[in-house]
């Protein structure tokens, strides 16, 4: 898949949060192989940036936040809530949820 694919499923997933009366915020579209690296070194992520590049530096993942009614941020997921939009990605052609890393989305 390429990331004309990718980004019209990010679009309809939005759209469906939103129909849920969600308020969805996008984080890391892209990333930089030194942001990827920076989150490595704080192992956060299996990806060096360098010699192995996660689907955010492609273009292939996205970060997605809820806010409360007042756009406050809410960076901790409710799992049933992560479960159910993935449920949806999944069904859109997305990759399965990752357990430990439930705002993240990737093909």
């Amino acid at each position: 898949m390429n990331r004309v694919i990718f980004t019209k499923m990010v679009a309809e997933l939005l759209n469906y949060m939103i129909k849920n009366n969600d308020f969805p915020v996008i984080d890391y579209c892209i990333r930089s192989a030194e942001e990827q690296k920076r989150l490595f070194d704080k192992g956060l992520s299996k990806c060096d940036g360098y010699k192995i590049k996660s689907k955010h530096q492609l273009g292939l993942a996205i970060d997605i936040y809820l806010a409360d009614n007042k756009g406050n941020i809410q960076f901790n997921w409710n799992k049933d809530k992560a479960i159910f939009y993935h449920k949806y990605w999944e069904q859109l052609g997305g990759k399965k949820m990752i357990e430990w890393d439930l705002p993240h989305f990737e093909l």
